[in-house]
């Protein structure tokens, strides 16, 4: 990708997995509204890799383990080569509480952010910051 110039436009967004069951989801960037698409357990379809000239700036991850202990992790699959990058893992969160990460994370265009969990009911949010110079 280019170094963006001229005219672009910067909106904070944010992304939601609900119900989540034992498996890993790609985080959907689309959504036309401001806001990433609600996925149920799972869903990958929509907007999963980062689009050409966009920039994407994660400000945060939530993941509220809603019925049972779940290990939790977070990668990117670096322009979509099958390189995956572990960002956090965390073993044992115990049912009805809330892991955070909020370290910043710059995705560019051909990252996919994948998410996992190992058992049923988890919800994720993603809260970010979607830069498109298209």
């Amino acid at each position: 990708m280019a170094i963006p110039s001229g005219s672009g436009s910067e909106v904070l967004r944010n992304a939601a997995i609900n119900a989540q069951n034992n498996n890993t989801a790609r985080v959907d960037w689309g959504g036309t509204t401001g806001t990433g698409t609600v996925r149920t357990s799972g869903n990958s379809s929509g907007t999963t890799t980062v689009p050409a000239n966009v920039i994407i700036t994660v400000l945060n991850i939530t993941c509220c383990s809603v019925s049972a202990t779940h290990n939790i992790k977070a990668s990117v699959d670096w322009q979509d080569s099958g390189t995956e990058i572990l960002v956090f893992s965390h073993v044992g969160l115990a049912a009805d509480t809330v892991f955070v990460w909020n370290e910043k994370m710059v995705l560019r265009e051909g990252d996919i952010l994948k998410l996992y969990n190992s058992a049923d009911q988890c919800d994720w949010t993603v809260n970010f910051i979607y830069q498109d110079w298209t």
